[in-house]
This record gives structure tokens, C-alpha cells and sequence, in this order.
């Protein structure tokens, strides 16, 4: 049976909240290890870290549209 559209945007919401709540946590504690490095080159290598979790999450807000009184999904290339 095929699944209707609007069980398929809930889904992906569901998916992006998921995938903001991992985020989230990875933010806490990167900020934890930031704060325990003792040395430049380990805040660059968490400053590294930090900008991989910034793309990852402009990638799901560019995925969201929100201008729309219902949120949706808009495909984005995994290659991208």
C-alpha cells in the first residue's frame, strides 16, 4: 500500500527531528571537549568537528521548507 503524501512529510519531519536531536547532542559534547582541551591544535581539531556538524545542519534547514503555512521536505542530494 502506498504511503500518502502527508504520512511521507510527517515521516521526514520525524527523520529531521532525529537527525537535529543527534546533532544536538554531538553540539554538547564537542562544547564539553572544547572546554577540556588543553592545547591549539585540539580546538582546531574540535573547531574541525564543529564546521561538520554546521554543514550537516544547514543541509537538513536547506531540506525544510518552512514559507509555507505546512512544512515540507524537498529532496537534497546526498552528494551534494
Amino acid at each position: 500500500m502506498r504511503q500518502s503524501e502527508f504520512d511521507q512529510i510527517n515521516a521526514g519531519l520525524d527523520r529531521a527531528e532525529f537527525a537535529i536531536e543527534e546533532l544536538r547532542k554531538k553540539a554538547v559534547d564537542l562544547r564539553r571537549k572544547r572546554d577540556l582541551a588543553k592545547t591549539r591544535e585540539e580546538i582546531a581539531a574540535l573547531n574541525l568537528d564543529a564546521a561538520g556538524l554546521k554543514r550537516q545542519l544547514r543541509k537538513i534547514g536547506d531540506a525544510v521548507h518552512t514559507g509555507n503555512p505546512a512544512p515540507h521536505l524537498r529532496l537534497v542530494s546526498d552528494i551534494e
